[in-house]
Order: structure tokens, then C-alpha cells, then sequence
């Protein structure tokens, strides 16, 4: 999985900690958002950050939405509780 960031960033600083709270390490890719690289609008068309692009090419865009799947998915919902579908989210 990567993760686009910036550090100027503070939802991606929360996804940064989440990430690390749960022994994660993400490839990790700095990127200036107003820069609108080609990169960054290929995973996420609306140029935000944190995107998380997952190994099966799916991108998710939304801090809570990316500390949530983390969480269900290597956290045990000990974070934040179950959810089931993150295409709606």
C-alpha cells in the first residue's frame, strides 16, 4: 500500500500515526498537493492528500476513511469498531 502525503498535512499526520500505532509500514510518498503532479491525479483525481492507494489498485481518499480501513483490517477494530463497506465510505 502507499500512502500520498504532505507534511504540512494534519490529516495526513493522523493517518501517519494510525499507521504506526498498528506496526504498519507504508510506502510512504511525499507529494506537494498544489503541484497537481500527474502521480497524484492518477490515484486520486481530486488532487487530496492523504490518499491511500491499495494493493489492488483501489485508492482511498479521506483521513478518518483510510485510520478506519487501517484499523479494520490490521487494527482489529480496536481503534475505531467494525465497518463493512468501504466503497460507500
Amino acid at each position: 500500500m502507499q500512502l500520498y502525503y504532505s507534511t504540512a498535512s494534519p490529516y495526513a499526520r493522523v493517518v501517519r500515526v494510525i499507521a504506526r500505532e498498528l506496526g504498519l509500514a507504508l510506502d510512504e510518498k511525499l507529494v506537494n498537493p498544489f503541484d497537481n503532479s500527474d502521480e497524484l491525479l492518477s490515484v486520486n483525481p481530486l488532487g487530496k492528500i492523504p490518499c491511500l492507494l491499495l494493493d489492488d489498485g483501489a485508492a482511498l481518499f479521506d483521513s478518518e476513511v483510510i485510520a478506519r480501513y487501517l484499523d479494520a483490517r490490521f487494527g482489529q477494530d480496536r481503534f475505531f469498531g467494525p465497518q463493512k463497506n468501504w466503497a460507500y465510505e
